[in-house]
Formats: structure tokens, C-alpha cells, sequence
């Protein structure tokens, strides 16, 4: 079987994906229709009740370095990414507040948050850094304590 006669019809399925994707994330309400998500946003908020220290994070992936940031109450580093088709995608961040850290926290992986579908109905997963340590939220309302503070 010749594969040029294939070729039309992955760049169709793609397509469709794709279009999918960008519908679903454009419209108020998420279609629970959507199979595949390959768009993803990482929220990271200082959830700290006052402004005495900062919440410092700095974010990786093995393509990217993502810098130091500065948090102050109230305050949100986020960053967007597609999914990479072949290999897989994983972003881990360090987090230090005041003298605790918390070192190499995996904030996104393909496989535990997409695949599991942590994140795929809304396309975001927020992480918020409190006194007792970081939660965890696909919405930014129900949050689940995933660590303590070292």
C-alpha cells in the first residue's frame, strides 16, 4: 500500500484535530466532546496570606529554561505549550519561600496530567504555594494539597 495515498487523509485528521482544540479553548463552556487536547496552560500563584517574603519559582523543561520568577501575594507566573507529539512533555519547577523549598516538583507531564485528563477539561493546571504547602486545581477552585513544605 502506497503511502501518498494516506498522506491526505492524516493532514485531514490532524486538521480536524486541531481545529477542535482551538474551538474548544476559544469558547466559554468546555465541549466534553474533545478527545485530544495539545494546548496547555501551567498556572503557578502565590496564595499567601501577606507580603513579608516573596514565593520564588524557577520553571524547566528539558527544551526550555523558563527563568526565575518573583511572586509576590497575589501574583501568577503562567506559562502555554503544545504537547510534544513524539517525545514526551514534562515541566518541573523549584519553589523556595522564606527557608522551605520544595525542588524538582513535576507541575506538568503528559502522562499524569493529560493523559489521566487532570487537565484536559479545562486545559489548565494551577499550582498555589500557601503557608502549608502547594495545591494543586484543574480549575482554580477545588484544591487538592499534593505537598509539604521541606
Amino acid at each position: 500500500m502506497s503511502y501518498k495515498i494516506l498522506a491526505p487523509f492524516i493532514c485531514m485528521f490532524f486538521l480536524a484535530c486541531c481545529m477542535s482544540q482551538t474551538l474548544a479553548i476559544s469558547s466559554a463552556e468546555v465541549d466534553p466532546t474533545v478527545f485530544i487536547r495539545l494546548r496547555f496552560k501551567v498556572h503557578i500563584l502565590n496564595g499567601f496570606a501577606d507580603n513579608v517574603k516573596p514565593l520564588l519559582v524557577h520553571c524547566r523543561s528539558l527544551d526550555d529554561d523558563l527563568g526565575n520568577h518573583t511572586l509576590w501575594k497575589g501574583n501568577e507566573f503562567r506559562f502555554k505549550f503544545l504537547l510534544h507529539l513524539i517525545k514526551t512533555t514534562h515541566f518541573i519547577c523549584n519553589f523556595e519561600w522564606a527557608s522551605k523549598k520544595l525542588d524538582d516538583i513535576t507541575v506538568f507531564k503528559d502522562e499524569d496530567h493529560a493523559e489521566s485528563g487532570e487537565c484536559v477539561d479545562t486545559g489548565n493546571c494551577f499550582w498555589k504555594a500557601a503557608a502549608d504547602g502547594l495545591y494543586f486545581s484543574n480549575n482554580n477552585q477545588n484544591w487538592v494539597k499534593k505537598f509539604d513544605w521541606k
